[in-house]
């Protein structure tokens, strides 16, 4: 007899790794003004590597569950400190895959039917 996996999502990894992201986005958009697309990269990017980071440890239904998060508390703080224009809106969208994408992408043990 298996033991469930357990689908809890570590909440404080899961802001840290959101905020830092988004932090660090609005860090470079301060000092290179003149480029905005590369601090909506970047934070899309820093997203993703922090869903992998957190995710490392978790099993099974947990590890999307908590790129999701990672990546709506990233898109969601990006939304409260740009504001809700078209760009921002559709960048924050990326960003929630970007959460999910980095955590599920490239790990056998999460793929549906398995």
């Amino acid at each position: 007899m298996t033991t469930p996996v357990s689908t809890r999502v570590p909440v404080l990894p899961v802001v840290a790794a959101g905020v830092g992201a988004q932090l660090a986005d609005d860090l470079l958009f301060v000092f290179l003004p003149a480029f905005p697309g590369a601090a909506a990269i970047l934070a899309i990017g820093l997203t993703a590597v922090a869903a992998r980071m957190v995710t490392g440890r978790l099993q099974g239904s947990a590890v999307p569950r908590a790129g999701l998060a990672l990546g709506a508390v990233s898109a969601l703080l990006g939304l409260w400190i740009s504001g809700l224009g078209l760009v921002a809106i559709l960048v924050a969208g990326i960003t929630v895959v970007a959460g999910v994408g980095g955590a599920v992408l490239g790990r056998p043990d999460v793929r549906p039917g398995h």
